[in-house]
């Protein structure tokens, strides 16, 4: 099974990718899931809320390490997914992460960067109609990026794709990296 890892910072087009990769039949696997839904599931805990997902993720990185968020979608992705060729992820934040899934996958675990200016994604987050962020909002959540080491796994990304272009010019650059990898 091949991983092919999307990151980026908010409001580059992940989704962008990881959606077209979808439609064209690669099984999708969100790590913020194992926060969200999957723990909170495990643990009987019905009402989500930011310090619920906070204590949850403190719990399992006391419990698991750095990495156990990847842990957690690892052990996820092999149990979900047993029979698909490629699986996408999408959420890696750290170099702990990525060192799990290496150790994991292999040579069969890759990451795509998507690249895109700081000013082009703040333009994009605060038209968004789903998780819209303000300006304050915006330097907020780039620090706490910036601050688990986002920028090394974006940094030693395999394959980097520029989206300062439209979702047209984005869709594009995903089809002529799925046939370069030979899955679509």
């Amino acid at each position: 099974m091949k991983i092919i890892a999307v990151v980026g910072m908010p409001g580059c087009g992940k989704s962008t990718v990881l959606d077209h990769m979808q439609s064209k039949g690669i099984p999708f696997f969100n790590m913020g899931d194992v926060v969200t839904k999957i723990e909170p599931e495990r643990r009987g805990i019905k009402q989500i809320s930011e310090d619920v997902e906070h204590k949850i993720r403190t719990e399992l990185r006391e419990k698991l390490g750095p990495a156990a968020i990847a842990i957690r979608t690892a052990e996820e992705v092999k149990n979900r997914f047993k029979n698909a060729k490629v699986v996408a992820i999408g959420g890696i934040h750290s170099p702990a992460e990525v060192n799990h899934f290496k150790k994991e996958f292999g040579s069969d675990f890759f990451i795509v960067c998507i690249d895109c200016s700081e000013k082009t994604r703040l333009g994009r987050l605060k038209k968004r109609s789903y998780r819209a962020l303000d300006e304050k909002a915006f330097w907020h959540r780039e620090e706490w990026e910036h601050s688990v080491g986002i920028d090394e796994v974006m940094k030693n990304a395999d394959v980097h794709i520029s989206n300062e272009g439209t979702q047209a010019e984005l869709i594009s650059q995903t089809d002529a990296l799925l046939s370069k990898l030979k899955l679509a």
